[in-house]
């Protein structure tokens, strides 16, 4: 497969590759289309996580992840606990979707009481002043609110003409945890140009 990059300067890099893998995360869709392939079911659309810390010593209450039941229809797993490595404890995350798709990192502070209302059900502990804006998050989905669930997509392009191309698109914060079955799979996929 012969690529061609051009840089910021306005050069041209090219290279030659048995395969290419395109996990661009937020821009994958965008990279998708830069080699030719504007597919309809590669649309992604952006959604904001917001994570609030656990404060005044709840976070030694709990040491591991707490979910609650899901809910029907969500467009996520629903807030729940994650520890992080610095020892502290995050409840996380909210889905809000970012209609102009404009990438936005603040955590507004007025969502800690919906935080709190929900995670008060699985943790009655929990005070309204434990909790502290924290971090956000944006996750590419493939649907907007209201359109069904839709899996990852994991496609090596030889039937459009890019052998070689593995595009992996819409992968959200599950990836991170089946990253290495998601490597493996890519790699099945590619063993055919060894």
């Amino acid at each position: 497969m012969n690529i061609s990059i051009l840089d910021t300067d306005g050069s041209s890099f090219d290279f030659t590759s048995r395969y290419a893998i395109n996990s661009a995360g937020l821009e994958a869709e965008k990279i998708a289309r830069m080699t030719g392939i504007d597919d309809p079911q590669y649309k992604t659309w952006f959604w904001k996580g917001e994570y609030f810390a656990l404060l005044n010593g709840k976070h030694k209450l709990i040491n591991r992840l707490v979910y609650p039941v899901p809910e029907p229809n969500t467009t996520g797993l629903g807030i729940h606990t994650t520890p992080d490595l610095a020892g502290r404890q995050k409840l996380e995350p909210n889905t809000i979707f970012l209609e102009d798709g404009k990438i936005d990192y603040s955590v507004d502070p007025a969502h800690a009481k919906e935080f709190y209302q929900k995670a008060s059900r699985f943790l009655p502990f929990l005070e309204p002043g434990d909790l502290a804006s924290d971090q956000a998050g944006i996750r590419p989905k493939l649907q907007k609110p209201g359109d069904p669930a839709r899996d990852f997509i994991i496609l090596e392009e030889e039937k459009r003409g890019f052998p070689g191309l593995v595009n992996l698109i819409g992968i959200e914060s599950p990836g991170l945890t089946a990253a290495l079955s998601i490597g493996n799979y890519v790699r099945s996929l590619l063993k055919k140009y060894d």
